[in-house]
């Protein structure tokens, strides 16, 4: 007989000693910085729409004013609030958060990164007791000691840290702190039926030319972050090397390093090989131009972009930093290269091009291990575990 979590809500109410057991589902409330595409967006998006609504209510909130990922999360059914802060800090919406959380009344509060964790941290100690768990996306490499030192400060206020690899946790462990019992690394999924026997967009769609193979890459367009310089230079080293052109670079997503890597690409003159296509919700329609996934970040928490493209069969090439390690074996499902070396970036590239069949199954064998260890279903079960967990503790 299946347990009706609905009846196993307890209130516990001190003066009088009594436990009266509460006829509603969990009241879960995700609070994050903002709703454009972006990794962690994604995986909140997937959370929140797939989370069991028997057991849980749901409602997002974002700091910044609404996104892009707003009206989607609606038409799946979540209910979404703004507290439409101004910047980094805007005090306003620490005020504007106590007052939803009184409205709302959650018994979970899971935050996603930096600004949301420390809001979260701050109003619950403001008052409104919750279970508050965190979520770190990104190993700790390029806060300033004042991020650090108030992530350390309010990190006693947090009952868990989800993170999304063990490199992620390693991360945060040393150069934060926290108690070993906090954390809990779940990393992020994919539905992966959603990759697979996708019908691919026509090339001339994206002003990409017929007969050169593509390689590309999904990401925010942040340097140094995501070293897109190195991917560029590798192509035009290539390019040198065969005396033409041997491939196009389909690079889509938006951010502000995009105006400095378009006058990059002019200047390594390959420009006219270089597509810039902005921000797109069709990347299963996408993903199987490539011939190839390249992300050569110089650090990353996990690449929840590298995941995707292994579920649409593609063979990826990408660096050895963060939890990118931990799904992606080196000369099984991909290629991995140190970071911020162009010319070790250009030999992988070379070397997946030069070898469509070996491609071919390093990319098969990607997608078979996503399929059997990343699907979004159990990456959903495993956080509802976080929360049930958490409040039993509380």
């Amino acid at each position: 007989m299946g347990i009706d979590y609905r009846l196993c809500r307890v209130t516990i109410y001190p003066l009088l000693g009594v436990h009266v057991a509460v006829n509603r589902p969990i009241k879960l409330l995700f609070l994050v910085v903002g709703l454009g595409v972006g990794g962690t967006e994604s995986h909140l998006l997937e959370l929140a729409s797939r989370i069991d609504r028997k057991k849980f209510e749901v409602v997002v909130v974002s700091l910044k004013p609404d996104g892009a990922l707003v009206s989607e999360l609606r038409s799946r059914g979540v209910r979404v609030l703004s507290l439409n802060g101004k910047g980094k800090i805007d005090i306003r919406v620490l005020f504007r958060l106590r007052e939803v959380l009184r409205a709302e009344r959650p018994d979970v509060v899971q935050s996603f990164l930096f600004w949301a964790n420390v809001a979260s941290r701050l109003v619950r100690q403001a008052g409104k007791k919750v279970c508050v768990v965190s979520a770190y996306h990104d190993e700790v490499a390029q806060e300033g000691w004042f991020n650090r030192f108030v992530d350390r400060v309010t990190m006693r206020w947090t009952n868990r840290m989800v993170c999304c690899s063990h490199a992620v946790r390693r991360s945060v462990k040393l150069r934060i702190g926290g108690r070993e019992e906090q954390f809990v690394v779940i990393p992020f999924g994919v539905e992966a039926g959603r990759f697979r026997g996708v019908a691919a967009l026509l090339k001339n769609e994206l002003g990409l030319q017929e007969g050169l193979p593509v390689i590309g890459t999904v990401c925010r367009l942040v340097e140094p972050k995501k070293g897109l310089r190195f991917l560029l230079e590798a192509v035009a080293q290539l390019e040198r090397e065969v005396d033409g052109p041997l491939c196009q670079v389909l690079i889509v997503g938006d951010g502000p390093a995009e105006e400095r890597l378009r006058v990059m690409a002019q200047q390594l003159g390959i420009a006219s090989r270089v597509i810039f296509a902005g921000t797109r919700r069709d990347i299963p329609q996408l993903l199987p131009l490539l011939d190839a996934f390249v992300l050569p970040s110089l650090y990353e928490g996990f690449g929840i972009a590298i995941l995707e493209a292994m579920a649409a069969g593609r063979p990826v090439v990408a660096t050895t930093v963060g939890g990118i390690p931990e799904f992606v074996t080196h000369g099984e499902t991909g290629i991995l290269v140190e970071p911020g070396n162009a010319a070790a970036l250009a030999r992988a590239i070379q070397t997946v091009l030069a070898n469509p069949e070996q491609a071919r199954q390093m990319g098969l064998r990607g997608q078979r291990h996503v399929q059997e260890n990343f699907e979004m279903a159990s990456v959903v079960r495993r956080h509802e575990e976080v929360y049930e967990a958490c409040l039993v503790g509380s």
